[in-house]
């Protein structure tokens, strides 16, 4: 892996560097291991920083950025966001981020809430602790990479998805509604591990 395949995942130089001398890596979990031994005991903490300001504001973010760059007016809860994750970046220093996928303006809005009122040093380690997110994009980069198909898969399966990328076949049911799609997808994930595009 190089420094810039690493940066997809995290934003400090340092950490990108320190992995891409670790690698190759022998699994995903041996990525995993090296990455979390990396943030936690190699880098400090002006790489931790610079990590978390490379995450975009919570505010310019899907589901809330579209009242930003249009004329529609924000609802109130969109504005006390925006607001508060304003005074975050002052008060500590970096933005606002969630591990979460999950776009509830209600849990966001009472974690901001919580988050502006908590001491810098508190939440500084908080959100150290939070950026361990990116075993996730670690993750997902070995999928993006073909490497693995999910993390939960066994290596011998793994292993048998490596090598299939350049050989995969077109998937022949593109014109099936979405469900029945979705059936013929899980059948060829079963049946078919790595050999069609699905």
């Amino acid at each position: 892996m190089e420094e810039r395949d690493l940066l997809e995942c995290c934003g400090s130089i340092k950490f990108a560097s320190e992995m891409a001398s670790a690698s190759p890596f022998s699994s995903l979990q041996h990525a995993l291991d090296v990455a979390s031994n990396t943030w936690c005991n190699k880098i400090n903490v002006h790489s931790w920083l610079i990590a978390l300001n490379a995450h975009t504001n919570i505010c310019e973010k899907s589901p809330f950025s579209h009242a930003f760059y249009t004329n529609t007016p924000m609802d109130s809860i969109t504005e006390e966001i925006y607001a508060l994750s304003v005074q975050y970046l002052q008060k500590h220093g970096f933005p606002y981020f969630t591990i979460s996928s999950e776009w509830d303006a209600d849990v966001i809005l009472m974690d901001l809430k919580t988050s502006v009122k908590t001491k810098p040093s508190c939440e500084f380690e908080w959100a150290r602790r939070k950026q361990l997110i990116i075993k996730q994009y670690i993750a997902r980069f070995f999928q993006k990479k073909g490497y693995i198909r999910s993390t939960t898969e066994s290596p011998e399966t793994q292993a048998a998805v490596k090598d299939f990328d350049l050989n995969k076949k077109l998937f022949w049911k593109d014109n099936l509604d979405p469900i029945a799609r979705e059936k013929a997808r899980q059948f060829c994930e079963i049946w078919y591990p790595g050999e069609y595009y699905v």
